[in-house]
């Protein structure tokens, strides 16, 4: 029968790939059968040295929740929660795989890791197939050489998916997205039964490491607190991203800052996001050198980055002195104000100043922590957040500029693949660009069409319009980086980016 060598296909995946004993094999195929409903099997013969040189699972689970679908096993809608489960049973269980891990990190943390996201493909937590989707392209012409991604991995709810969470109770187990309990859990729509983490420890405190499904770049995971508790910034963060560090040197590893506007998509539980890339901001120069006026960080090497928005530098071989004077920043930047340069750390309406921490390791050892300031004041022209996206570029991205995003790499939302295609069809003349006719998600585009057209005509070739278009991106995105910046490039802001570097005890060397 087809579905006995669908099933076989799957052992010998799990075999070659997952680790599966031979001793749990038998187990693990009758458990199969078990989901599948099947209560007869023939073992055939299959092509062994095929499924050795798969580097994801996508054509072994096809069928098997092909068979689930059409026979009455799983309904319409449910076909990846099958598949999760499917190649959650075949997994290792998480202690084996931290076993596993922890033996190889006591030999190279870097081997590790990558075993542990090679494993996390291998039963497709990370969505490989899904991930290669995505547009990506390095922005050249940039100043600082950004990096744009359009997210086209990432699927969207669909309306029987939102109909499914109309009326459905509050979870208070797990309590978020992104909580230890989540770990083979497949409730309210999060599918994790494949999930599999690393503890760890930072500051003292309980914390895990796991991959992130649809990654962004090379091993992008995220540092998670054992805890549901709230995302904050504060200088006990600086010691857990270098003690992270420490523990993963061949990684970055960063704080989203902890408000609305300007931090993440979760802001109820404490988490970090790293991984093995250099972003655009880890390769910007120092602009200006400066250095502490206090004696004992008087050898911490300071600078302000030549970057786009404000962000501080600092490198020490001394971990302790480091996490001291990066938190006698992050007090200071909480509690200052200039108003001179629309700068308010807090009002009636809580508090605004904040800061994205980053931490990575230099070849030689050191540490590197770089402090982006961030704020998150509103004002009349400005109701999203003055230092948010300005309204003229939101037809790009609207959303939140993250740590990600700030440090150079932009993930865009995948409704741009479409419209940006239609934007092509107006710069080769195959159709006549009226505004009053534009499609109401299209409208957001009108004033960049106009402004394309008016700049490369209607006659251009397939080539020049993508070019076109994509050049009219680096630059919108160059402008929305600039809008996050506090301290502007202008005198005034320089001067005042000095100002407050004094307020906390640093001059120029």
């Amino acid at each position: 029968m087809i579905i006995d060598v669908a099933v076989e296909n799957l052992i010998q995946y799990a075999k070659s790939h997952l680790l599966l004993d031979d001793l749990d094999e038998m187990y693990v195929r009758n458990s199969v059968l078990d989901l599948l409903k099947v209560d007869s099997y023939t073992q055939y013969e299959i092509d062994e040295d095929a499924i050795d040189e798969m580097t994801c699972p996508d054509e072994i689970i096809a069928p098997l929740v092909s068979y689930a679908l059409s026979n009455g096993v799983i309904k319409e809608g449910e076909e990846d929660y099958f598949a999760t489960k499917l190649m959650g049973l075949v997994s290792l269980k998480p202690s084996e795989v931290v076993d596993m891990f922890d033996d190889l990190h006591d030999h190279s943390p870097a081997k590790a890791f990558e075993w542990l996201h090679d494993y996390s493909i291998k039963n497709d937590y990370i969505k490989l197939t899904a991930i290669s989707k995505n547009k990506h392209w390095e922005a050249k012409s940039t100043k600082g050489k950004l990096e744009i991604t359009i997210n086209l991995s990432k699927p969207e709810k669909s309306n029987k998916d939102t109909a499914k969470l109309v009326g459905q109770k509050a979870s208070t187990y797990p309590a978020c997205a992104i909580c230890k309990e989540n770990v083979g859990f497949a409730g309210h729509g999060t599918l994790r039964q494949n999930l599999r983490y690393i503890p760890l420890t930072l500051g003292g405190e309980e914390w895990f490491w796991q991959f992130s499904p649809y990654a962004y770049f090379n091993q992008h995971g995220i540092a998670i607190n054992a805890e549901h508790t709230p995302m904050k910034v504060i200088p006990a963060t600086v010691r857990k991203l270098l003690d992270f560090v420490d523990y993963a040197p061949q990684y970055f590893i960063g704080c989203n800052a902890a408000l609305p506007i300007v931090g993440g998509s979760i802001l109820t539980h404490d988490h970090f996001q790293g991984g093995l890339k250099t972003l655009p901001m880890h390769k910007a120069p120092s602009l200006a050198r400066y250095k502490s006026t206090d004696e004992e960080f008087k050898y911490v090497d300071t600078a302000i980055v030549d970057w786009y928005n404000s962000v501080i530098r600092l490198v020490s071989s001394n971990k302790e002195l480091l996490v001291a004077y990066a938190g006698k920043i992050i007090d200071g930047w909480k509690e200052y104000s200039d108003e001179s340069v629309e700068i308010i750390a807090k009002d009636e309406n809580g508090q605004h100043n904040t800061l994205t921490p980053i931490a990575r390791k230099a070849p030689d050892g050191r540490y590197i922590v770089e402090l982006i300031l961030r704020n998150n004041l509103t004002s009349e022209k400005y109701p999203d957040g003055v230092y948010h996206v300005h309204p003229e570029y939101q037809n790009i991205k609207s959303e939140s500029i993250g740590l990600i995003e700030a440090m150079g790499m932009f993930i865009l939302p995948g409704r741009l693949d479409r419209q940006l295609k239609e934007v092509e069809s107006y710069l080769k003349g195959e159709k006549d660009f009226k505004e009053k006719e534009l499609a109401p998600d299209m409208k957001i585009h009108a004033k960049m069409i106009k402004k394309l057209i008016k700049e490369h005509g209607t006659a251009c070739s397939d080539v020049e319009a993508a070019l076109a278009i994509k050049e009219e991106i680096n630059d919108v995105c160059e402008h929305i980086l600039d809008n996050t910046a506090v301290f502007k490039k202008d005198a005034q802001g320089v001067e005042a980016f000095d100002r407050f570097l004094a307020s906390v005890g640093i001059v120029k060397a």
